[in-house]
This record gives C-alpha cells, structure tokens and sequence, in this order.
C-alpha cells in the first residue's frame, strides 16, 4: 500500500527571496509548477516585497540574463504579501525572534493554511521553538535543498548538476554540494543536499512537505 503524502491546497509563500533568487540562478525557477507538482494555472503564490529589490538593485541582479528575465516574470506573475491577516499573531511571532518578513509569511500561510517554502534554517528553528502543535498543524513547509531533491526526481542528476554549477555563487551549500562542478559524483552531491535536510527534519518534521 502507498503511504499517505500531503496535497497542495493553499497559498505557498515565498520566504524573503532566498529561494526564489537561486532557483533561477539555476535555472530552475520556471520548473516551480512542476516541481511543487501543481498545475501553472492552479498554483497560487505569495512573495515580500524585497524580492523585487533583485529586480532594481544592480549589485542583486542575476548576472545570466535568462535567469533575471525568470525572475522579472516570476515578480510579474504572482503576488506581494502586504499585510498580514492577523496582526496580532505576527508579532507573537515577531516577540518570539522572528525576521519581520519571516513573521509575515508563517502568520499569513497559519491563516489560510498554506505552505511556506524557504532556505533559511534559523527561521524554522525559531518557528519550531516558539509555536505550539495546534498552530503548527495549519501550515506546511518546503526548504531549498527539498526543491532540488525534487529537481533530481523528475530531471535527473545531469539536469540539477548543470544547474546548480551554473548558480553555484548563489548558495553556499551548492558550494559544498559541487565542490568539484561538473565532476562532481551524484552520491557526494545528494548526501550533501540531504544532510543540509537533517537538522530541519529533526525538530520540524510535523511540518515537512511530503511530495509522496
């Protein structure tokens, strides 16, 4: 019997613009639908206002046109987040240590249930730290390397190798992952991928997206 695995049915916020910066570093951020596993005209996404600072600032401009001209359109196709629905949880989560922006986007995925995808590790800590099982069960999330474990699943490993050596500056676990570019074996790059996943699945694994 196939276990059990989680659907999509909310809002996905992105997390500041970590994630979404390197995954079109990458090359990967027009494959988000396909990789979150939802169709283009039924994913409905969320992102702060500071990813838009890629967009003006030079020294945060994609150097690989195509990989800016991704991010232009992701900007242009999907929505900011502006205030959150409940004011009064995000500065629980704001008194608790949380980045504003992080405290925006967990309070607003608590309200509607939604997914919450992000590279930053200390926020999840935080998260699991101050927040108690019944708000925790409102929400899911997917981390930074779960994208690319998936790019693996559905691509292959030539797919994600080229990818990741083409944005190996915008990430330092990709640094570590590919230490050696395009030489780099698939087992040394995954054992690193995954062991970046350990420390979140070991407090936070109530939350973690399970693609099935």
């Amino acid at each position: 019997m196939d276990l059990p695995h989680d659907r999509y049915e909310g809002m996905i916020y992105f997390s500041d613009r970590d994630v979404v910066r390197k995954l079109a570093a990458c090359g990967f951020l027009p494959l988000l639908p396909e990789l979150l596993g939802v169709a283009a005209p039924e994913l409905e996404m969320r992102y702060l206002v500071s990813l838009k600072g890629c967009l003006t600032r030079e020294s945060q401009r994609l150097k690989k046109a195509k990989s800016q001209r991704d991010l232009i359109d992701f900007c242009a196709s999907h929505t900011v987040i502006g205030v959150a629905a409940s004011v009064e949880r995000e500065q629980e989560l704001l008194d608790g240590g949380m980045h504003p922006g992080e405290a925006l986007l967990f309070a607003e995925a608590e309200h509607t249930g939604g997914i919450v995808v992000t590279g930053d590790k200390g926020a999840l800590a935080d998260y699991a730290r101050i927040t108690t099982q019944t708000q925790r069960a409102r929400i899911k999330i997917i981390c930074w390397e779960m994208l690319l474990l998936r790019v693996h699943e559905l691509k292959g490993f030539g797919i994600l190798k080229t990818g990741c050596c083409e944005g190996i500056k915008a990430d330092t676990m990709l640094s570590l992952a590919f230490s050696t570019g395009l030489a780099t074996g698939e087992e040394h790059a995954l054992e690193c991928i995954r062991s970046y996943l350990q420390g979140v699945k070991a407090h936070s694994p109530d939350i973690v997206f399970d693609f099935g």
